[in-house]
């Protein structure tokens, strides 16, 4: 194989093929400008970490924003980043039957109503439809951030998108939501925006469902109002537990900790423990009155009235602000309470937060605030159909305008999840190969002595392949093993996923290098006389022993470095005539 640097190629990510040799080709990244090629999020390489990556200190999320516009049923995806950070509405969707251009407008409190939200660490949205309607059941819907499922089988991805790049949706960018069988019944097959990957549906008519986290080890858990219940289901939309009784508490909203409990909010003064290892309720808690719930600082956060709950002490600090509806922790852990008054909130020593806010600022919420990628702050205008947001010290930055009602509070863009319940940081590539249908072989990391994963912490890589960039996004990522060979991808382009997770003492892992090689295509008529046979594999063995470099690599057929009888073997199998006769 042909080990390229990417310090030496100016941070060019294409792989190099020489000519006459074993056509392998090594991309190594290893530079602070190689892990640049691609995108890094709640990751680093500063001083003195340089030259590899670790999980920053402050937690972070990515550039998406999801909201749920209640009064019309459809969900806005909102680029946090877009508009030079003005942030734009790249694309809005159907969560229930519907024609775009006749947009339901009945409220935020009937019909299906979608609200709570969770986010995933690739950055997909799990949204449950409430179901006002007292005949239909709660549902849930999986949209994905990016790819999708190509239903129509017409070779791409139908969705809704900001075709003349306004930032602003108009019905002709969206797509229907048709009931073909007239049953009634919301089902997959009959959303035409296939980004849209799965809908399910639980509990009974008239639960409401009001209640909606991501747990650990890859799960998600649905509660219901009315119905005073919890559902688990995988990231697939399959019931893997439920109904779970919370034995009278009306679930209004949730969070799943490291550990795998579940901490749900009730509208009331009740405070839910659920036991997700085991599916089983724990215990309700009183305390105060509560609209939002999140996890920080090791305590757990409510509004309306803002307590914290010390799990470790089984004690609240009661009576921090008064008149929110909801609740944020970012990245410093700092506690924002909002709105319409937006106020942020530090900790003291004692663990306790100082009740006096560092700053606050009026907004034209109604609903978050929520926690975007870079510490940024949003808040859900309800009553003004649009989202704003706010930098670190609640300056004022830009409104976006979004669907009827949006009424969002919970977990919208990831943070919760990839910082509380599942600390994640994430690295993610392309290679180009240069050649449609090339062979990937092998992905390694951490070969160098830099490289480490203490004790309980993790490094996990995913790749897939394609022969066109757009074409990813239809591929499934596979699990990847470190340094076994076979991959099995085949596309122009590999797109790696590399996942840092730390222990449970926060330590990071470090990635200090990852490379990725194409299979070999051996070239074994090293002589160039048009045919493969003894001469060529006499010459392989006149260089047995013989490192590469200095030796020559037209020898070295299986890459290893070094010029072994297991070259000529290699050559051997490919001889043109019997007993490799010229």
């Amino acid at each position: 194989m042909i080990t390229v640097n990417l310090k030496q190629l100016t941070g060019a990510i294409s792989a190099l093929f020489v000519v006459g040799a074993a056509n392998a080709a090594t991309t190594t990244y290893t530079t602070d400008a190689d892990f640049d090629t691609g995108t890094l999020s709640s990751l680093n390489h500063d001083a003195p970490g340089t030259n590899q990556l670790q999980l920053n200190v402050s937690g972070d999320t990515f550039p998406i924003l999801w909201v749920a516009n209640a009064g019309e049923d459809t969900m806005s995806r909102i680029n946090t980043d877009g508009a030079g950070g003005a942030g734009c509405e790249e694309a809005r969707y159907l969560t229930a039957f519907g024609d775009p251009f006749a947009l339901a407008n009945h409220g935020a409190f009937s019909g299906p109503a979608p609200s709570r939200t969770a986010v995933d660490t690739d950055g997909n949205v799990y949204v449950a439809n409430r179901n006002f309607s007292g005949g239909r059941r709660p549902e849930l819907l999986k949209i994905a951030v990016e790819g999708g499922v190509d239903r129509n089988g017409n070779g791409v991805i139908d969705t809704s998108e900001d075709t003349n790049g306004d930032c602003m949706i108009t019905p002709d960018e969206m797509l229907p939501v048709i009931d073909d069988n007239a049953n009634g019944i919301l089902e997959i097959a009959e959303f035409r925006d296939e980004r849209v990957i799965w809908v399910s549906t639980f509990a009974d008519p008239g639960d409401l469902g009001r209640s909606l986290c991501l747990g650990t080890g890859g799960t998600l858990w649905a509660g219901t109002y009315s119905g005073r219940e919890y559902f688990q289901f995988d990231l697939n939309g399959a019931l893997l537990a439920g109904p779970i009784s919370t034995s009278g508490a009306t679930n209004y909203g949730c969070a799943v900790d490291s550990d795998g409990t579940l901490w749900g909010a009730t509208l009331g003064s009740t405070l839910v423990e659920l036991d997700t290892n085991t599916k089983t309720w724990t215990q309700n808690i009183s305390g105060q009155s509560n609209y939002g719930i999140v996890l920080g600082n090791s305590r757990v956060y409510l509004g309306s009235t803002l307590h914290g709950y010390n799990p470790a002490t089984g004690t609240f600090q009661f009576s921090v602000a008064f008149s929110g509806t909801g609740v944020a922790v970012d990245g410093d852990g700092a506690v924002w309470f909002g709105t319409p008054t937006l106020r942020k909130f530090v900790t003291l020593p004692s663990g306790d937060l100082d009740t006096t806010p560092v700053c606050s600022v009026g907004t034209l919420g109604a609903r978050g605030p929520i926690v975007g990628k870079g510490g940024r702050i949003w808040t859900i205008n309800t009553n003004s159909d649009s989202v704003s947001q706010y930098d670190k010290d609640c300056n004022f930055i830009s409104t976006i305008p979004v669907g009827r009602d949006p009424y969002t509070y919970s977990d919208a863009t990831g943070f919760g999840a990839r910082n509380q319940t599942d600390p994640t940081g994430i690295w993610t590539v392309v290679n180009d190969s240069g050649s449609a249908g090339t062979e990937w072989d092998v992905i390694s990391w951490n070969n160098e002595p830099e490289g480490s994963v203490p004790a309980g912490a993790s490094i996990t890589v995913e790749a897939r392949a394609a022969d066109t960039v757009g074409g990813l996004g239809l591929v499934p990522y596979g699990a990847v093993a470190n340094g076994a060979t076979g991959l099995g991808l085949l596309g122009q382009f590999i797109q790696i996923r590399t996942v840092l997770r730390p222990n449970g003492n926060d330590e990071s892992p470090i990635l200090s290098d990852l490379q990725v090689s194409t299979a070999a295509a051996a070239n074994c008529d090293n002589n160039a006389d048009g045919q493969v046979d003894i001469i060529d594999i006499r010459n392989i063995l006149a260089n047995r022993n013989v490192t590469v470099p200095p030796g020559d690599p037209i020898f070295d057929l299986d890459g290893d470095g070094v010029i072994t009888v297991l070259d000529s073997r290699i050559c051997v199998l490919q001889c043109d005539n019997a007993r490799c006769a010229p």
